[in-house]
């Protein structure tokens, strides 16, 4: 089964845009990485906090917390990338990917 050429040329274009400066790129996902998990955690002490109070649970703090925990998880998936991307890295060939960026860029016209 072959990808859909569009789908293919931005997958491609995205991953020779990130090869080409993998240290911003990384720096960029790790901050991204700790503002979710930030902001998770943020949510859920506030959630706990909430509860914590003489008012008992409120429907609301239930929404924090499943906010906060989706906040959380992708921290983690930010993360996660940053951490395995070395092992990852290994086994791409980034000419490869440069070249073939530049056969799709000249295949497929750019949308406006």
């Amino acid at each position: 089964m072959k990808p859909d050429v569009n789908l293919e040329a931005k997958i491609v274009r995205t991953l020779a845009k990130f090869l080409a400066d993998e240290r911003s790129g990384l720096q960029r996902w790790r901050t991204i990485g700790r503002a979710w998990t930030f902001s998770g955690a943020v949510l859920w002490v506030v959630a706990i906090f909430g509860h914590l109070q003489d008012t008992g649970g409120h429907w609301m703090l239930a929404v924090l917390a499943a906010a906060g925990g989706v906040c959380l998880g992708l921290g983690l998936w930010f993360s996660t990338f940053v951490e395995q991307w070395p092992a990852v890295r290994q086994f791409i060939d980034a000419e490869r990917v440069r070249q073939r960026s530049i056969e799709l860029e000249a295949q497929v016209p750019k949308e406006l």
